[in-house]
């Protein structure tokens, strides 16, 4: 379990890095995609052993979906 966090972390914390940092919203679309899916992930591991906890990230990846829509319109926009 501490595996899918430390990768969820990682992948939040890359995308920041890759919109702002490297300034190139293509390579963070593709972060926050990973994103989403380790978002999945995580909350089907969780939920297997405590729905609450599961119920608790929902709003987490609901804004990670959110963002990666942005992101995606910005991509979208400047290509």
């Amino acid at each position: 379990m501490a595996t899918s966090f430390g990768v969820n972390l990682t992948l939040d914390a890359g995308w920041t890095w890759l919109f702002f940092g490297c300034r190139s919203p293509k390579a963070a679309l593709a972060g926050t995609l990973l994103l989403d899916c380790s978002n999945a992930e995580l909350v089907r591991r969780i939920g297997r052993t405590d729905p609450t906890a599961a119920r608790v990230l929902w709003p987490y990846a609901a804004w990670c979906a959110f963002a990666t829509a942005l992101n995606a319109s910005i991509t979208r926009r400047n290509a």
